[in-house]
């Protein structure tokens, strides 16, 4: 008999833990396990890459409704639905962000809860794939043997609700993290969970012959044959540090050195990173690229990486960049420690504009420490198989 799994995440937009659920899924050995997957939330970016043997459920039923339309639109669709006690949340709601109270309370958790699917299965294993809703959806309102939660972050740098975090980990037979500086957080909030917890560094899990295949792929930046190219990957969104990247751009390249800075990724940034091109006059070498499918062909063509987080549980794009052997420029977060040594195989610097400034002109400079920095291997090179030997590991009690 396979054992029956079911695996809850937000969604299959662009992002390093969306790939982690792909690449999770294209490992699981489908002649043990019949895989649900539960994507709560709307985007469907990566729906193509989505392993053909997953079972994907039917979406939420009113999740959109609260959570994705206007305050307008969406009390007006919950009102037709006589779903009466979710717009008078949805106005609620509405009142407190125009307030600026972004608290998760207990009552925002008890509304979600009806706005998503009532599944009516028995299953063997459970998988919250990232904190937050996932996880409190899988303690709560999933019936299995064995329950998992996923966390993807640093709980100490986000605003979530620890009292409910602690509720749903007393359901969990384990609780992953993806970087050891993640369990030393997790350790250090949540002391009596503490044999729970387990490292395992799930981003490191990658079809290298997929990505080597993607990375061929023609591209913009090949196209450039005259400047040094400097990439950056990830989400548009404050936390990258993107914005930190724009001055630094056009100082280098009032003092002579030809450049152009690429950023590959969306987000709500978007704006405001187009507003700061504009006003430093590099929208010739400030380069959007957009959302992106395979970042890989871009990292292929880069001279230097650059990737300014405020924090991170686990860098995908910093091991992504390592793996072309490029030289990264990195920020002081504990979890790129764990990947980089300074000097060594990347430079790890603070979280300033200067900071960023000084690091990628001294790699324009000195073409030799560029070129060690970038053939220099990560601390820790992860191996596939171990890894899904320790995500299986956790599928019994």
């Amino acid at each position: 008999m396979k054992k029956k799994i079911l695996i809850v995440s937000d969604s299959l937009n662009m992002g390093g833990l969306e790939k982690c659920l792909i690449n999770l899924c294209d490992n699981l050995d489908y002649d043990k396990y019949e895989v649900d997957l539960y994507l709560f939330n709307e985007g469907r970016t990566l729906l193509n890459k989505l392993n053909k043997n997953i079972n994907l459920l039917a979406d939420s039923p009113y999740y959109k409704d609260v959570y994705n339309l206007s305050v307008g639109k969406s009390i007006i669709t919950l009102l037709k639905k006589k779903k009466f006690s979710l717009a008078f949340y949805r106005f609620i709601r509405f009142i407190r962000i125009r307030f600026k109270d972004k608290k998760y309370r207990n009552i925002d958790w008890k509304m979600m809860q009806k706005t998503m699917l009532s599944i009516d299965k028995k299953y063997d294993i459970a998988v919250g794939f990232a904190e937050g809703t996932s996880c409190y959806y899988v303690a709560n309102c999933v019936n299995a043997d064995v329950k998992i939660g996923w966390i993807h972050t640093d709980l100490k740098k986000t605003r979530h609700n620890y009292k409910l975090d602690a509720q749903s980990f007393n359901y969990f037979s384990h609780i992953a993290t993806v970087s050891q500086n993640s369990l030393n957080s997790l350790i250090e909030l949540f002391p009596t969970f503490k044999e729970k917890f387990v490292c395992i560094k799930l981003p490191g899990l990658m079809d290298y012959q997929k990505i080597n295949e993607l990375a061929k792929k023609s591209n913009l930046m090949d196209e450039d044959k005259e400047n040094i190219k400097i990439l950056s990957v990830g989400r548009l969104v404050e936390l990258k540090g993107f914005h930190l990247c724009v001055e630094p751009c056009r100082r280098l390249i009032d003092e002579g050195f030809k450049i152009k800075w690429y950023i590959a990724g969306e987000g709500d940034y978007h704006p405001y990173l187009q507003d700061l091109i504009s006003q430093y006059k590099l929208e010739d070498n400030f380069i959007l690229l957009g959302n992106c499918g395979n970042p890989y062909r871009y990292m292929r063509s880069a001279d230097i990486c650059v990737q300014p987080s405020s924090y991170e549980g686990f860098s995908l794009a910093v091991y992504e960049e390592k793996y072309f052997n490029k030289p990264v420029v990195a920020t002081k977060i504990p979890s790129n420690y764990e990947m980089i040594s300074d000097g060594e195989n990347g430079l790890l610097v603070d979280r300033t504009s200067d900071a960023i400034y000084d690091a990628v002109k001294s790699l324009l400079i000195d073409h030799k420490k560029r070129e060690e920095i970038g053939k220099t291997p990560l601390v820790e090179v992860l191996n596939n198989k171990v890894i899904m030997e320790k995500v299986e590991s956790l599928f019994f009690k």
